[in-house]
């Protein structure tokens, strides 16, 4: 039985210490490396959320299926297990190819394959997850999290260089993989290797079920990540600096936010053709609750913003830019209501309305970024994303309640 208690706590403890490692290590960054290199670090990240859609997509359908076909567990859990580490090991040279181009290959080298680890993890998360073990996995999120705090920030101040970030981050993955693996022979799930009909079920996997979870991953990471891409191509790393410290807290709170939600999307998947009724109260009820909390986050941000980056990066380094505390305020409400929607939709045939919603949410992002930004500055693509909200938000509600009147 699913404990959507124990995931949200878990969730929330993983987001509130990636929020502390950020307001630990970003000042530090820019005090001892400058915006530039802080540029550089979130770039990284940027870099590594575009391939995790590469995989995301099949993530989606790989879970449907254990949830679907238990009988074929270990076949499936093969097909996720081998496609992962071939992935992550493309990305692992994708790594090293860049951070020779440009004379960054050993904190790419360490980034990389902590990368490439990070995606070994996945079949054991998918598996879990389909047994709806969801607050383990959640439980593991923050146990990894903790650690590339303690150990990026010790790192970091023992010797004051961006690599030392990253080998903290090689390491808690390091040990996360070791967490899930021992995890699942305690609880003796009885996983192996199975190749029967490893490709016939792989066809379905990438070409039937997961296309639209492809689509959907696509959407979702560009919607996170082609802020910073763009503007750090077409501006500089400076620039991707600054754009980072003004979205930072705002974007750790539309996460808090989607984490909220993230859990009731496998329990929709799971029982709305035995519970429709069940599932749409518990549904409404839900939906009154994260309205009231992203108000909340939204207005906290408004009148409480300007003195918490004070507090975290201090006066000096804040950029001065009109709308930035008003625009991001409202993001927060728009977003997190958004990925309520969506854990609707996941599972169903109407992902794919949700997913060319978000591509129209990206298509104002990018306008803004390239036509407003000698106006708004690096707040542009986050204007972008409030305006097209406007357009979209109302759809992604309608679309929702469709899913439980058709079932």
């Amino acid at each position: 039985m699913y404990d959507y208690k124990k995931t949200v706590i878990f969730n929330y403890g993983a987001i509130g210490i990636n929020l502390l490692t950020g307001f630990i290590l970003f000042p530090l960054i820019i005090k001892y490396l400058g915006i530039e290199k802080l540029g550089i670090f979130g770039l990284f990240y940027s870099i590594k959320s575009i391939f995790d859609m590469g995989m995301g997509w099949l993530t989606g359908g790989i879970t449907k299926n254990l949830i679907k076909y238990k009988y074929l567990k270990n076949n499936i859990f093969t097909i996720s297990f081998i496609v992962n580490i071939l992935y992550g090991f493309i990305v692992f040279l994708f790594f090293l190819l860049y951070g020779y181009i440009n004379d960054l290959f050993f904190i790419s080298a360490l980034f990389g394959f902590g990368t490439l680890l990070n995606f070994i993890i996945v079949p054991y998360s998918e598996l879990l997850i389909s047994q709806l073990r969801q607050y383990q996995v959640a439980f593991f999120r923050f146990l990894q999290q903790s650690l590339f705090l303690i150990l990026s920030i010790s790192l970091f101040l023992f010797n004051k260089k961006l690599s030392q970030i990253f080998l903290g981050y090689l390491i808690s993955a390091i040990l996360t993989f070791f967490l899930y693996y021992s995890y699942i022979k305690y609880k003796n799930l009885n996983i192996k290797l199975v190749f029967k009909n490893f490709f016939s079920i792989l066809k379905k996997l990438f070409f039937l079920d997961s296309l639209k979870y492809f689509m959907n991953a696509v959407s979702t990471q560009l919607l996170l990540q082609i802020d910073i891409l763009l503007i750090s191509y077409l501006y500089g790393n400076k620039s991707a600096g600054v754009y980072l410290i003004i979205f930072k807290i705002p974007n750790t709170l539309i996460m808090l936010g989607w984490r909220l939600s993230e859990p009731f999307q496998a329990i929709v998947a799971k029982e709305i053709k035995q519970n429709k009724e069940k599932i749409f109260n518990d549904f409404r009820k839900l939906e009154k609750n994260i309205f009231l909390l992203s108000l909340m986050a939204g207005i906290g941000y408004l009148i409480f913003g300007k003195y918490i980056l004070e507090l975290w990066i201090g006066d000096d380094n804040i950029p001065n830019i009109h709308y930035m505390y008003i625009i991001p305020s409202l993001v927060i409400l728009f977003s997190i209501m958004q990925r309520l929607y969506l854990s609707i939709n996941f599972y169903t045939k109407r992902l794919e309305i949700v997913t060319k919603l978000q591509f129209i949410e990206i298509f104002f992002k990018v306008i803004f970024i390239i036509f407003f930004f000698d106006y708004f500055k690096e707040l542009a693509p986050i204007v972008g994303w409030m305006v097209g909200f406007l357009f979209t938000i109302w759809i992604y509600r309608k679309n929702s309640l469709e899913v439980f009147e058709n079932g």
